[in-house]
C-alpha cells in the first residue's frame, strides 16, 4: 500500500532505501534527506512510500 507523506524510523529508511546506518548519517549530514530528531531519534521524510515492503 503506498501512502503520501510518511515519517519513517532510521531502520525502515535505511531498509526503503537499502543503504547502511554509516551511509544514512552521511546523507542526512549532507542535507540530502529531510529529517527531524524526536528526542534521540531520527525519522526520515518520504512522499512515496510502500509499507508493505518495510514490515
Amino acid at each position: 500500500m503506498t501512502h503520501k507523506g510518511h515519517w519513517l524510523t532510521s531502520k525502515q529508511t535505511q531498509k526503503h532505501l537499502k543503504i547502511s546506518g554509516c551511509e544514512l548519517m552521511h546523507r542526512r549530514e549532507r542535507g540530502e534527506l529531510k529529517f527531524e530528531k524526536r528526542g534521540r531519534a531520527y525519522y526520515y521524510y518520504f512522499e512515496h512510500v510502500d509499507l508493505s515492503q518495510l514490515s
